[in-house]
């Protein structure tokens, strides 16, 4: 155990033990964002970090009060003093609560992220394992070959290996064990019914021949879908910031005696050009790549 996990389990490992039933759920994604630790150990770090955040925000608004009191009053009455240090004591304890529930929610957004990778990866993957598949080679070797296509999917073929090569397990209870901790539930129902398959001795190759015509229709509608979005916010973008920052720029040219003469029209121009543009086209990028049906 690390250090980090030693102080939090010895200060806050007591307390938390009789209330581990109540985090049933945190536990479960803790297993599908695949952080390697348990429920009790994770809730003792959230604790310390909290506990932390609680003493950073309390000595830094302690710090501010002292500094801003005597600038903003010359006199400075007790009922002054207890009511700013009351309100640092209540963003403390926010900022501890923040801090706990960021920690809480972490588990579930990030299997959430992995969920959404490994469905954009599904399409190819099992286009990749059909293919294989047709082959005639061993059903192991159909996952140490996906494993090396890299990828969400491919670390989980990875991890698929590891347990029937390194730690004995069948192919069967491997998928099985996969199909449990994935967040995805279409890559779930993929592993489970292949685990079938291999078990009663049925065909996988047309399995997974039919799982490949069913994504890539879904991924040919997915593509669709995202032409169709890209045309929206294609329109939205021009609309809004070429053509509303190239009127919003005549606009001070004209206003500028009005608002202040030429050195802020110019101040406010350069900020448009050189900040405003550039940082809302990085967004839209960003937001077009997010949306993007693979990866």
């Amino acid at each position: 155990m690390l250090p980090l996990k030693k102080t939090a389990f010895r200060a806050f490992g007591g307390m938390i033990e009789p209330y581990l039933g109540y985090f049933d759920s945190l536990k479960i994604n803790l297993k599908k964002s695949g952080i390697m630790t348990t429920t009790h150990e994770y809730l003792c770090i959230t604790l310390l970090y909290s506990f932390i955040a609680f003493i950073v925000a309390l000595l830094a608004g302690s710090f501010l009060i002292s500094y801003t009191m005597p600038a903003i009053s010359k006199t400075v009455s007790s009922y002054d003093v207890i009511y700013y240090y009351t309100l640092a004591m209540i963003l403390s304890f926010l900022a501890a609560g923040g801090m706990f529930m960021l920690g809480y929610y972490y588990p579930s957004m990030k299997s959430k992220n992995m969920k959404n990778k490994i469905e954009k990866q599904m399409s190819f993957s099992v286009f990749y394992m059909a293919t294989s598949a047709s082959s005639g080679i061993n059903h192991v070797e159909i996952f140490r070959m996906l494993s090396q296509r890299g990828g969400i999917i491919g670390k989980e073929a990875e991890r698929i290996c590891n347990d029937v090569n390194t730690l004995g397990m069948d192919l069967p209870n491997a998928l099985q064990k996969a199909a449990a901790r994935t967040p995805s539930t279409l890559f779930s129902d993929l592993l489970w019914n292949m685990s079938t398959i291999i078990i009663t001795g049925g065909d996988l190759q047309k399995y997974l021949t039919g799982k490949t015509k069913t994504f890539m229709n879904q991924y040919r509608r997915n593509l669709q879908n995202y032409s169709n979005q890209i045309a929206l916010y294609t329109e939205i973008y021009i609309t809004l910031v070429i053509v509303g920052s190239l009127f919003f720029i005549v606009l001070l040219s004209i206003m500028s005696p009005m608002i202040g003469g030429g050195e802020f029209s110019l101040l406010l121009q350069t900020f448009l050009v050189f900040f405003f543009i550039p940082l809302v086209s990085t967004g839209f990028i960003v937001l077009l790549k997010g949306i993007y049906p693979s990866e």
